[in-house]
């Protein structure tokens, strides 16, 4: 069996559905090899501006990561944005967006380097994310092996079968790989000190005397969340929660959010290592009918009802409201806390309640649709469609199994 990358194992990511070796390959060579769009659902979109109605853009963004394109976009329209969901900044993305103050500025279009937004329409609420139904993938990969076709046949094979572990992906937890769980975990574990020196020293991989104090070494342009923290931390000494609090509040929970994915992770490689079948769902599953080509899921049912129709089975996150309803995935969920040293409850932060985590679901699988690839020498491409929050670099990971998923594009 093929082992996972150290990166990946690093972050929970253990186990692979498919079996072919691995395969040479490169994603994200450039923005346009690696292209995004998001599927909304009917939001009551009317064309003409209506009283308590918020304008829709469409943005098209490449080389901005979401939150940094939403804070431009935000000073122009002078309101905060609600969109869907965050996408990377080395992709070629399309996503949509609100404001959500009915006083906002509201351009018919917004120009940018990195990004243009129009406004395609008139919506009674702000976006949210249960608004997006989806994301259609164009992926290119360069540089493949022989058996490139081979190797997707096997993963889409695989996903139709709902084999493939819906794993959260490298770029939940930082580029490298390792990080923005690491900080979660402090959070949740109250060494708000150590979350603070871990973002000082994200980019050295290291903590330096200087940023340990509050002390301003050279910070590239872009640390601009490094430079908050440090000047914050400068300001003033000891006071760990207040320099945290000059992160972002969407990145904050995003720390926490991270932790919850990697406990996740760990969760389902041992189910599976324990030889759990999560393709379809058994009595006592926590469990949700699906819908819309099985991009869709319901609300969460109960372990005391008896799946119906064409159900998925589902994990909980690790959150304060997690309880265990006898699921056979719960036991796996506690068996990760443990070895963590945390209780669900720790996932309230009195502290910092802004970053709390209540928990949730998400099913064990990935679920894919409308599939479809070409191969002309080195190069392939796959066209795929994936349910709202999850990754598409966890697909390609089932067709690489690359030993460096950094080199291979997958981060």
């Amino acid at each position: 069996m093929t082992e996972a990358a150290s990166v990946e194992a690093a972050v929970g990511m253990c186990v692979y559905a498919t079996g072919g070796p691995r395969c040479s390959g490169r994603a994200k060579t450039s923005a346009e090899d690696f292209r995004v769009e998001e599927r909304i659902s009917a939001l009551g979109m009317v064309e003409e501006e209506q009283p308590g109605y918020f304008p829709l853009y469409r943005v098209e963004k490449q080389g901005i990561d979401t939150m940094h394109m939403a804070a431009e976009m935000s000073r122009e329209l002078r309101s905060r944005l609600s969109y869907g969901g965050l996408k990377d900044s080395r992709a070629a993305a399309v996503q949509y967006v609100t404001p959500t103050s009915l006083r906002s500025s509201k351009p018919g279009r917004i120009q940018r380097e990195k990004f243009s937004a129009e406004l395609v329409g008139w919506v009674p609420r702000p976006l949210t994310r249960s608004a997006v139904a989806g994301n259609r993938f164009v992926v290119t990969l360069r540089g493949c092996c022989d058996e490139i076709g081979e190797r997707i046949e096997e993963a889409f094979a695989a996903a139709r079968e709902r084999r493939v572990p819906n794993y959260f992906g490298l770029q939940r937890f930082g580029v490298g790989g390792a990080g923005t769980h690491l900080v979660g975990r402090a959070i949740v574990k109250r060494d708000f000190e150590g979350a603070v020196k871990l973002i000082l020293g994200e980019s050295a991989g290291e903590t330096s005397p200087e940023r340990a104090t509050g002390e301003l070494p050279p910070l590239s342009r872009g640390q601009d969340v490094e430079r908050a923290v440090a000047k914050e931390a400068a300001r003033h000494p000891g006071e760990w929660v207040r320099a945290l609090r000059a992160v972002p509040v969407r990145l904050r929970r995003l720390y926490v959010q991270a932790y919850q994915s990697y406990v996740f992770n760990r969760s389902l490689t041992l189910a599976l290592m324990s030889g759990e079948d999560i393709s379809s769902c058994i009595k006592g599953d926590n469990w949700a009918s699906v819908s819309g080509g099985g991009l869709l899921t319901s609300f969460a049912k109960s372990a005391k009802e008896a799946p119906v129709g064409d159900a998925t089975p589902l994990i909980q996150l690790a959150g304060y409201a997690y309880r265990n309803y006898g699921s056979r995935f719960d036991g796996w969920v506690e068996e990760a806390l443990r070895a963590e040293e945390v209780s669900p409850g720790q996932f309230f932060i009195e502290e910092m309640q802004e970053a709390s985590a209540e928990g949730g679901f998400r099913r064990p699988h990935m679920a894919m649709g409308e599939e479809s690839w070409t191969a002309v020498g080195e190069a392939a491409t796959l066209t795929f469609t994936l349910a709202r929050g999850e990754y598409a670099t966890v697909l390609l990971r089932e067709v690489l199994k690359p030993e460096d998923p950094l080199v291979s594009g997958l981060v």
